[in-house]
């Protein structure tokens, strides 16, 4: 259950990126008048700020897991 709730987690941070992005871009674009340059940009910006949360979502997967199968082991005696 627990890697199904993380999987959403990360999807719901890369949905929120380009969302913000979507909004961010069309908003410039109808400001301006310039559709659809500020909303590609804006589209690419948000995806790779979706990603890099993403990323460190993943980073902190791994070492709870790391930190989890330490503490698995068994401790030397001697």
């Amino acid at each position: 259950m627990h890697h199904a709730e993380t999987a959403w987690r990360m999807v719901i941070e890369l949905v929120t990126g380009l969302g913000i992005g979507f909004g961010i871009g069309y908003g410039l674009d109808r400001l301006f008048g310039t559709l659809p340059i500020f909303l590609i940009l804006f589209l690419l910006a948000g995806l790779a700020a979706g990603i890099k949360v993403m990323l460190g979502t993943a980073q902190d997967m791994q070492r709870k897991a790391a930190r989890d199968m330490q503490g698995d082991l068994p401790k030397d005696e001697g």
